[in-house]
């Protein structure tokens, strides 16, 4: 069976490590110009600053432009002394002038940092797949890893958001959001650190599907599920584009054992169930 160490490792904190090897790191130019324009200053690369309002940074070249540059940015308040895990914090994921820095097209959100949630200094990923969702329409995505540590008993968990926008005018809409890596316990009543508890997990992977719904492709959801380090299924979901966004849990639970035997499905193994 999977303890609670052993299901973090491979569901969860992977992908946090493969954050920390492969940095999109900001040079301090762009960090700069993006500060004066957010009425902040003093910004450095977070993993060298013990102190400070940047919390979490990455960049990345656009795919289809070099003339523009991806960002992310996490920070804090002049004014906010909250412990890391009680912080509110700022997101802005935009597209810049990889030049000047100049914000082209933006999208923000606040993050009320708890025990699920909290920023760390590689806590943010730039998604440049290619998500060609309409003729000169190209969807991307910042990808969210939580430092939290979470609770020490739970029933399940969640990490790495996606959060996919499309551009709109100056502005960046999103258009699809869950979690790539989840878990849950299949046997109530135990800590997934016992012995004889059995812990399903789920990486999830976004594709393009065949079909289209009011003007964009749809997408296609696959769960690679696994329990006891093997896999056991895979399964698949197409999402169609309904005018305003793609329709979709955050927290997804069509892979789950207990939600697929409710619906009446089958177990198949994943070869036949979902080729790959």
């Amino acid at each position: 069976m999977l303890s609670l160490p052993r299901i973090c490792l491979l569901a969860l904190c992977l992908a946090g490590a493969a954050h920390a090897d492969d940095q999109q790191r900001c040079d301090e130019t762009m960090l700069d110009a993006l500060a004066g324009q957010l009425n902040m200053e003093g910004w450095a690369l977070p993993e060298n600053a013990r102190s400070g309002t940047l919390v979490a940074s990455a960049c990345k070249p656009w795919p289809d432009d070099e003339k523009q540059t991806v960002v992310a940015v996490a920070y804090t308040d002049r004014d906010e002394h909250a412990a890391p895990g009680e912080r509110n914090v700022h997101l802005l994921l935009a597209k810049a002038d990889t030049r000047s820095g100049r914000l082209l097209s933006e999208y923000r959100e606040d993050i009320g940092e708890d025990a699920m949630w909290e920023v760390g200094a590689n806590s943010l990923r730039i998604d440049t797949a290619r998500y060609h969702l309409a003729p000169g329409v190209r969807a991307f995505g910042i990808n969210f890893h939580s430092a939290a540590r979470g609770a020490s008993c739970p029933d399940g968990w969640a990490n790495n958001l996606l959060t996919l926008v499309v551009p709109e005018g100056r502005s960046l809409r999103p258009v699809f959001r869950t979690y790539l890596d989840q878990w849950e316990s299949i046997t109530p009543g135990l800590c997934p650190s016992d012995q004889q508890a059995r812990v399903e997990a789920s990486h999830l992977t976004i594709g393009i599907g065949k079909g289209k719904s009011a003007g964009f492709a749809d997408l296609e959801i696959t769960s690679h599920v696994t329990e006891s380090d093997e896999t056991v299924r895979t399964v698949k979901r197409v999402l169609r584009y309904d005018g305003k966004q793609y329709p979709f849990e955050e927290w997804s639970t069509f892979w789950m054992s207990t939600t697929r035997e409710n619906d009446g499905a089958a177990e198949a193994p994943a070869a036949s169930e979902a080729p790959q």
